[in-house]
């Protein structure tokens, strides 16, 4: 369709030129050479329907080559710097006997020229981090050797085309710098990325870091280029949601977008962006040059993602210590990273004089080309697996009675196998099996029985059990669940301090993050040391997506709960359990004093065994509490909601240890690990411990 529109505007504009050619005839003899111009020029992006992406819209730019900068890698045959999912075509060029012409080259401020075409070399000190084993970053297995790029030229988006200028966006994140190089409060104008892009000397950013000699405005343009670039007014409100001034606004030749050309006014809808945040934005998604990588940018390993990047924008995050950005997915973080964030690409733009520009036609790029999803074939029974469904009925508490559609994914130890004596819910009487198990062969108390895992803990066995999970929502190809019972007890944090999700402890044991991301330096990174590698099977990780997870202040004591994350597993939090529409749709009553059926939670005879509470009364009975991911009255406690269905959002010390944890994820829904499990009810309290089947036949047998 779109081929067809671009066939359009190019006959539109031949047909335009012979109109008012005086030459007519004589173009008539050539007609069959014009009838496509080779440069056609730039226009404005095209916006057209399609509701295979996330926003319901494709966008097609126009592209030019403008300007020049180090882009892929000339290696020997054996590189393998970075992941190969990561590598585009072009990025790389194996060629050895290139390569070492470059070795022994004559170096003048690390550039040379080879047969005409100009390279840069950089080693480890001229990277803005550099590691050997850093996941999703460059390899450097030698700090000290060169490692050499082509300088190519810049392929740029057509953002915006005006009489006397047009706004160009580069099509790739061209470098890597921090916001700013010193832990501080800044603004645009006083940070060092400003400096740095546009050349400026030390008493311009907050550092007084002297730009003047290396900086990207010199190493991308030549002086005919820089004739053609026009000073851009670059205005910088307030963040929107937390108000945080963004600075003055200023004058640069080369800048990063606002938050309002990207998301947040009708202008970044012009852009081709979906003007808003609640999406996961395709348009917003760029992958780094390799140079940008060796560099020290990131690359994400996320399915439907992989090789993406995030990008830094202009406007201030939650505190001036912040920037705002855009991940790897296209979803909008206001609340910022710091501004000393060293794996962010560069994303610069810039305006030109077209009329001095020369700009070279460099084809069309759409948004849908930066998702490229490997087809599956569709789950047979995705057709199975719906939203919630909520109806009204008095003999609730709050009036509403849930359904959801539950689903079994992955596997953890929940069953405790008995010898004899009088089984109790989530235990199985079973002398042969029971027997077979203190015979087995056990390795890091762990042994398979008849292709079905178990575990061995304190001299007790647990069987693994398919996890079963609720639906809570079901978004476009995404399916949102919630475990069904408590499956584990460890604390929030080891330590009684304040902490925040992204630094707990119990985020980096569901994730299976090491040392280096929670307070307590707790290493959870080996297989099966966290809930992530010790539930899912390698397959069944690969269908699990990573989340974009929002750390709101506290709803009632305004507790900043710290900076948005993104993660494979996570804990629910009171805006997805009671203080926003989401809530409700997800089957939870949007409130703190309703004894809420929906968030009664009974704890798996493992997690009993692993320490978690069980209520003995007689109207909550076998319920347990469990751990949202939100800060309490203070940063030391974590909000909970308690055995009857109440939300304490106070909290409790982050150090309890006898709270059951309930993980959340997000799976791809053409994912054939993932399979019907029947339904779920809200159950009023006389018949709240009725289960599905198939635990109701384990208790008859027990008996």
């Amino acid at each position: 369709m779109n081929t067809e529109m671009r066939t359009e505007r190019h006959i539109g504009r031949v047909f335009l030129a012979l109109m008012v050619s005086a030459q007519l005839l004589a173009v008539q003899a050539h007609a069959e050479a014009l009838l496509l111009p080779e440069e056609p020029l730039p226009e404005a992006p095209v916006v057209l329907e399609n509701r295979d992406l996330s926003t319901g819209q494709e966008t097609f730019w126009d592209c030019v080559y403008f300007g020049s900068y180090p882009t892929a890698e000339v290696v020997r045959t054996d590189w393998d710097a970075v992941d190969s999912y990561a590598v585009l075509d072009g990025d790389v060029i194996r060629d050895n006997d290139l390569y070492r012409a470059l070795v022994t080259a004559v170096w003048q401020d690390n550039r040379v020229s080879v047969e005409g075409r100009d390279y840069i070399r950089m080693n480890a000190e001229d990277a803005v981090t550099a590691s050997e084993n850093r996941e999703q970053h460059y390899r450097w297995d030698d700090p000290g050797e060169w490692h050499y790029f082509l300088k190519e030229p810049v392929r740029w988006r057509v953002l915006s085309v005006e009489d006397d200028q047009v706004l160009l966006l580069a099509d790739r994140l061209l470098d890597c710098r921090p916001f700013h190089e010193e832990e501080e409060g800044v603004t645009w104008e006083k940070s060092t990325i400003r400096s740095w892009l546009n050349g400026y000397g030390a008493d311009e950013n907050a550092a007084g870091m002297d730009f003047s000699e290396e900086n990207f405005y010199d190493l991308a343009f030549d002086d005919t280029e820089k004739e053609a670039i026009l000073a851009a007014d670059c205005v910088t409100p307030d963040n929107l949601d937390y108000g945080t001034d963004s600075g003055p606004d200023t004058e640069d030749y080369v800048f990063l977008l606002s938050n309002e050309e990207v998301y947040a006014d009708p202008v970044s809808g012009e852009y081709g962006f979906y003007a808003g945040r609640g999406y996961d934005d395709p348009a917003k998604r760029f992958t780094s040059t390799m140079y940008a990588k060796c560099r020290g940018a990131w690359w994400s390993p996320v399915d439907d993602y992989r090789g993406n990047s995030f990008w830094f924008m202009r406007t201030s995050g939650y505190t001036p210590y912040n920037v705002t950005y855009i991940c790897d997915f296209g979803y909008v973080y206001s609340r910022g990273t710091t501004v000393t964030c060293d794996d962010a690409g560069i994303l610069p733009a810039i305006r030109v004089d077209p009329d001095l520009a020369g700009l070279e036609w460099a084809g069309e790029v759409s948004s849908a080309e930066i998702l490229k999803k490997e087809k599956k074939e569709d789950n047979q029974y995705r057709d199975l697996i719906h939203d919630p469904v909520i109806t009204e009925n008095e003999a609730f508490p709050g009036g509403k009675a849930v359904a959801w559609d539950a689903v079994a994914f992955g596997s953890y130890p929940q069953t405790e196998i008995l010898l004899e004596g009088n089984a109790e819910k989530g235990q199985e009487v079973n002398r042969d099996l029971w027997q077979k198990l203190e015979r087995a062969d056990w390795e890091k108390d762990r042994a398979v029985i008849e292709d079905t895992a178990y575990l061995r803990m304190d001299g007790r066995y647990f069987r693994y059990d398919p996890i079963r999970w609720r639906v809570l929502d079901v978004d476009g190809d995404t399916a949102f669940l919630m475990s069904d019972r408590g499956l584990d007890c460890l604390a929030y944090h080891p330590d009684l301090t304040d902490v925040n999700w992204k630094r707990s402890a119990v985020r980096s044991w569901l994730n299976g993050l090491g040392p280096e991301e929670n307070l307590a330096g707790l290493d959870y990174s080996a297989e099966g040391a966290g809930f992530f590698t010790a539930a899912f099977t390698e397959e069944e990780r690969e269908a699990v997506r990573r989340s974009a997870v929002r750390n709101s202040d506290n709803y009632y004591f305004g507790t900043d709960c710290g900076e948005d994350t993104e993660d494979a597993v996570f804990l629910l939090s009171e805006e997805e359990i009671f203080s926003s529409p989401d809530a409700v749709s997800y089957g939870f009553q949007p409130s703190d004093a309703v004894g809420d059926l929906a968030k009664r939670i009974v704890p798996t005879a493992y997690a009993r065994c692993r320490g978690a509470w069980r209520s003995s009364l007689e109207e909550s009975e076998g319920n347990g509490f469990w751990f949202f991911r939100s800060n309490g009255y203070t940063a030391s406690n974590v909000v909970y909601a308690g055995e009857l269905g109440y939300i304490y959002n106070r909290g409790i010390p982050v150090t309890c240890r006898d709270a059951s944890i309930v993980p959340a994820i997000r799976v791809d829904l053409d994912s054939e690990q993932l399979i019907p499990d029947g339904i779920i009810e809200t159950a009023l309290p006389d018949s709240i411990f009725e289960d599905a089947e198939t635990e109701t036949e384990v208790l008859t047998e027990a008996e």
